[in-house]
């Protein structure tokens, strides 16, 4: 089996949303963020009671994987023919007779295969959950070739807790399966695509006053879509390198390839950047 991986990249999304349209989002929406649930609508705090806290920026990671898998093999197969009555004994075909059993005749032939399988799939950078990003990547990014270097433009920089191995697992998963085969004559895994992004996030910590309570929003930098959070995610200050990341080995397809323990060739190679088929 051959594993070929093309060039690994990062890239750093380019927001869309400044920081100040962030913030005059934040304060328009304010008091919107303490309510939740028919219970909290009879308790919607006024805007000024509500004060602005903290904020912050932040980039988060996620990945992009587009993985594709390609068999080539034969198989020996038994064919049942049935014949056109109880009369018919012996079938001859290509001069070979075949004797009638049960009303059919068996045939021994030869399957020559092909399958080709793509996924592409996308995955937090944290939770390593399956997420709905494909409408990022075509934004304006930046790569990132320094990564020890890369600040952030002063932004806090999530570190991923999901490695490159994780994703090509989780995607080569549904292709890879036990193969019926005399003969295999080709069987190559190909990662199209391995590629880590960082997205930008605004997040604006809010207090509540006469209730004393705390809340937290957070905006896309890109789409201005806002969800509510617990918290502002704490500074880390966490040294990962390009090749703790980018882990693809061969271990990496033995660990899930049926009948494990054979031989994997990792190549590396450079694609061409074709638009992938969705999963």
């Amino acid at each position: 089996m051959e594993m070929h991986v093309a060039e690994q990249r990062i890239y750093a999304l380019t927001e869309k949303l400044t920081a100040e349209q962030a913030r005059l989002r934040a304060m328009d929406r304010r008091a919107s963020v303490f309510v939740s649930g028919i219970g909290s609508l009879l308790q919607r705090p006024k805007l000024e009671e509500v004060e602005l806290l903290a904020a912050q920026k932040r980039l988060e990671p996620f990945w992009h994987a587009v993985c594709a898998v390609r068999q080539v093999y034969d198989r020996t197969r038994n064919f049942n023919v049935p014949v056109t009555g109880p009369e018919v004994q012996i079938v001859t075909l290509h001069e070979t007779d075949y004797p009638v059993s049960n009303r059919s005749f068996t045939l021994n032939a030869v399957e020559h295969c092909r399958e080709e399988d793509q996924q592409q799939i996308f995955v937090d950078g944290q939770s390593g959950d399956r997420i709905d990003l494909g409408a990022l990547i075509a934004n304006p990014k930046s790569e990132v070739t320094d990564l020890p270097g890369f600040t952030g433009g002063g932004a806090i920089i999530v570190p991923p807790e999901i490695r490159a191995s994780f994703v090509v697992r989780q995607a080569l998963q549904p292709m890879l399966k036990p193969l019926q085969a005399d003969v295999i004559y080709e069987e190559t895994i190909t990662i199209e695509t391995i590629d880590l992004y960082y997205r930008p996030l605004y997040a604006f910590e809010f207090r509540w006053k006469p209730k004393d309570r705390t809340a937290v929003a957070e905006f896309d930098g890109i789409t201005g879509d806002m969800r509510n959070a617990k918290s502002l995610r704490p500074t880390l200050n966490v040294s990962i390198t390009r090749d703790a990341l980018f882990d693809i080995g061969a271990d990496t397809v033995g660990m899930i390839v049926p009948g494990g323990g054979i031989a994997i060739k990792l190549v590396k190679i450079a694609l061409d950047q074709k638009p992938p088929k969705a999963a």
